[in-house]
């Protein structure tokens, strides 16, 4: 569109082999074997150029051995021109003759920009199909061209207890990097 704005309407075919029992939610396991399926998809994209641009998709089709139905939103907030948020809601309904389910995705992305060669950013996202909430920051410096230094700080934590949830994983990285130039 004239606006930056898009729609779009696909279609896939896709295919898995499972070479094993996989399950898939808490007492649904599908067995092996090959899967083929299709989706179609909608997806409406309003323009890069916002303060307030994303995309929503609804879409349907087949999932391993039945039914799946979709929807997500996404979008990207300019607070200020140094910081943006980005918030993202999915959510999938799953008909299949071995069980019948519903997970949740829901994330945000902070990213502050400091300068052009330096900024830090958070990702905080949480999945009821695993029970988790898992936590992400990073921050980078571009010292000199071509040549960072990375430090990232990430967490998980399960949420399927009572109470404050229960860390699972943390990390700690530090990664530099050096261009060299002959």
């Amino acid at each position: 569109m004239e606006s930056g704005d898009r729609i779009i309407i696909n279609t896939k075919d896709q295919y898995e082999f499972l070479p094993r029992d996989f399950t898939i939610a808490d007492g649904v396991v599908l067995g092996v074997g090959s899967y083929r399926w299709q989706n179609t998809n909608a997806t409406y994209m309003a323009g890069p150029q916002r303060k307030l641009s994303g995309r929503v998709t609804i879409g349907t089709g087949g999932f391993y051995s039945g039914h799946s139905t979709h929807f997500s939103a996404d979008g990207r907030v300019e607070v200020t021109p140094k910081l943006s948020m980005e918030p993202r809601f999915q959510r999938n309904w799953i008909a299949l003759p071995e069980g019948t389910f519903t997970t949740n995705l829901l994330s945000t992305r902070a990213t502050y920009t400091m300068s052009s060669r330096l900024f830090a950013g958070a990702l905080v996202q949480y999945n009821s199909s695993n029970d988790s909430i898992n936590t992400n920051v990073r921050f980078r410096w571009e010292y000199e061209p071509g040549s960072d230094l990375f430090v990232v700080y990430s967490e998980g934590r399960a949420t399927d207890h009572h109470g404050f949830p229960l860390q699972k994983n943390r990390g700690f990285v530090v990664k530099f990097t050096k261009l060299f130039r002959f």
